[in-house]
């Protein structure tokens, strides 16, 4: 059984984290933001947008933590680098398991980018980014229609192994979920670019993920799904890589 557990990669992972929340908390005051705006009636199915006057483009970003831990907040500090580059930033939230099933997340999901397309501040593009777990949801979106691209960093597209890890046991993943909302085992094709990304230094299983899921994808999309492993990067450090180098 192949190891899902990212902490291992690393020697401080809760050190790690509780940066991200600390330089998170600094965005939200040195930056405008409208946060806690509703997307639907459930707990957590909320999200907080970083404006830009004028702006043409709006990055939704859906965090990762196995579908079962983490919060938006802790990823505020991506938005430097979205709004640097004259883009709106949305950090998207939705509920975790074992509250609620995994395909009660993806409705969520689904719900929060109908719910931001009809906004008033929604701008001519949505880029989806997705990291871990929000990877999985953002590949499962890629056939949104108002969705014009994405981006899928250190993703889970298989969800086969994660059955047969601790981490199912919040899951409870059944088998129409396995076969339905993992995108490996999808065969239409997507009509829209979008980007595979994967540190060097990940988890083996996650570096199988991704390049077992371009493989896939390529045979079916061809030049619109890009590729790349990011060198001397973990599953940590590939949101600072990605929105500082990639993002574009």
């Amino acid at each position: 059984m192949l190891n899902y557990d990212n902490a291992t990669t690393v020697a401080n992972e809760e050190q790690i984290l509780k940066d991200f929340q600390k330089r998170s908390q600094q965005c939200y005051q040195n930056y405008p933001c409208i946060q806690g705006i509703s997307y639907a009636q459930a707990p957590r199915t909320c999200l907080d947008l970083f404006p830009v006057q004028a702006a043409k483009k709006t990055v939704v970003f859906i965090h990762g933590g196995y579908w079962q831990w983490c919060d938006k907040s802790d990823f505020a500090f991506i938005t430097p680098h979205v709004i640097e580059q004259q883009k709106q930033c949305v950090l998207l939230e939705y509920d975790l398991a074992p509250a609620v099933s995994l395909t009660d997340i993806v409705e969520q999901v689904k719900q929060a980018i109908d719910f931001i397309t009809q906004q008033p501040w929604m701008t001519e593009e949505l880029i989806l980014v997705g990291h871990s777990a929000g990877a999985h949801l953002a590949a499962v979106m890629l056939d949104h229609p108002r969705v014009n691209r994405a981006v899928l960093l250190s993703g889970i597209y298989d969800l086969q192994p994660i059955q047969q890890t601790p981490l199912n046991q919040a899951l409870q993943l059944n088998e129409w979920e396995i076969q339905h909302l993992s995108p490996y085992l999808h065969s239409d094709k997507v009509n829209k670019p979008y980007e595979i990304y994967c540190g060097d230094d990940e988890l083996t299983a996650l570096r199988w993920q991704s390049q077992q899921y371009f493989k896939k994808r390529h045979a079916l999309d061809g030049d619109q799904v890009q590729f790349a492993f990011i060198p001397d990067t973990n599953h940590y450090t590939i949101l600072d890589q990605y929105f500082q180098h990639y993002l574009h």
